[in-house]
């Protein structure tokens, strides 16, 4: 139900806004907000259509990884940089803390993208006010750990929150949709490059943390 819903809503919205530039007394100002809006929705479709291709193959085994030596520091503060307009712009009390002169994990450059970005959405989207990201060194791992405040969550969406299409209760949540695949893809992708992907809720923090192997396996 969630899928069709997700799928429908973005299609129903260009509907709409085609109808609307058929209207012959629209000013030059209001063709444009509409086709920005028809743009808008494409966007979120192809997103969500690229979600649902990408965890089909990977759980049909057909997403296949490249592994090499990959600086995380390098991969998570670029990313950042990218994301700091997204940051301000909803208001976070962001704490960054990443720590220089880790060793390089072993992993797929383009998979440890992906993952980091749909934690950081995750987080921009489901979160609210605190948001805390950590990367640091811990025995032979290196661990990223992505937090955020949330009152959306209680301790019995958190064994799940993992699952394909899973989403918390809407009666508790911000309303912002989503199609639940976010959190299952960094899960599957993670578990295909040894790294353990781990939930909790501590307190008002919901985090997401992942240990990460130094050495090829």
């Amino acid at each position: 139900a969630n899928v069709s819903h997700d799928l429908r809503t973005p299609l129903t919205s260009i509907l709409g806004y085609l109808q609307l530039l058929e209207d012959p007394g629209l000013t030059e100002g209001e063709r444009r907000e509409n086709l920005a809006g028809i743009a808008g929705r494409a966007r979120t479709l192809q997103s969500l259509i690229t979600s649902f291709y990408d965890l089909s193959r990977l759980e049909g085994g057909e997403y296949l990884l490249q592994r090499e030596k990959v600086d995380l520091y390098a991969s998570l503060s670029g990313l950042l940089a990218a994301f700091y307009n997204d940051f301000t712009d909803r208001g976070f009390d962001m704490e960054v803390e990443l720590a220089e002169g880790l060793p390089q994990v072993w992993a797929d450059a383009g998979a440890v993208l992906r993952i980091f970005t749909n934690l950081i959405r995750n987080a921009l989207e489901h979160g609210e006010g605190r948001m805390e990201i950590r990367l640091y060194q811990e025995g032979g791992q290196v661990v990223s750990r992505f937090s955020n405040e949330t009152h959306a969550l209680t301790a019995e969406d958190v064994p799940h929150v993992f699952d394909r299409f899973y989403r918390a209760d809407a009666s508790r949540s911000r309303g912002t949709g989503g199609t639940g695949l976010g959190l299952a893809i960094v899960k599957a992708l993670a578990g295909q490059m040894d790294c353990r992907a781990e939930a909790a809720l501590e307190g008002d923090m919901f985090a997401i943390t992942l240990r990460w192997p130094v050495e090829r396996r």
